[in-house]
């Protein structure tokens, strides 16, 4: 774990509002809109869809979490402690295995299934990798996010700057080292870009 740096109370304010704002309890909502949005065959399916992912993908861990939480279980929303991930992460992984159930069931857009899949995949790796490192899951969600945005958005490669600051600020307060938000970035970009170009 990284020590923070010398403080400043404008470095301070940036760095909590970037990992509040860019955290995946807040960013997760807003991409699931723009998943819906960009593979949705009508207005009722891309409602149904915003609707099934946000409260399957960020519903089940944060209700999990929030309980555990309110438990004394966890210490914080942000389950700072690694030896605490793993039933949030469990939480996260039948969250994700239903959504892609449910999207199969409903004969739901093939891009967003393939997207929905592989994040389940991924939710296993990075599981196994947080029991001995704790790498970042503010970027590694955000760069997951991200790339299903150029792949079925269209979005340009440069919003990917967006994850140099996250990085910065998780680093600054202390919560994860450069390698940590870094490593956990470029993992889950490129587990998410290159799967999805396969498989269109």
């Amino acid at each position: 774990m990284s020590q923070p740096v010398a403080r400043h109370p404008i470095l301070d304010f940036l760095a909590l509002f970037l990992s509040a704002v860019l955290s995946p309890f807040l960013c997760v909502p807003y991409f699931c809109v723009v998943f819906a949005r960009a593979t949705a065959r009508s207005d009722s399916e891309f409602y149904l869809l915003a609707g099934l992912t946000v409260l399957l993908s960020v519903g089940v861990p944060a209700a999990y979490i929030s309980w555990q939480v309110y438990q004394g279980k966890i210490t914080d929303i942000h389950v700072r402690l690694r030896e605490q991930r793993q039933g949030p992460f469990r939480a996260g992984m039948a969250g994700l295995g239903a959504q892609m159930l449910l999207l199969w069931a409903i004969g739901g857009p093939a891009r967003l299934m393939h997207l929905s899949g592989l994040m389940f995949a991924q939710s296993f790796l990075f599981e196994m990798i947080s029991r001995t490192w704790k790498i970042s899951m503010h970027t590694s969600v955000l760069a997951a996010c991200l790339a299903g945005c150029i792949e079925l958005a269209g979005w340009s490669t440069s919003c990917l700057l967006t994850i140099i600051p996250l990085c910065w600020a998780r680093q600054y307060r202390g919560r994860h080292t450069w390698g940590q938000a870094f490593g956990g970035a470029a993992l889950s970009y490129g587990l998410t870009v290159y799967p999805l170009r396969w498989l269109a």
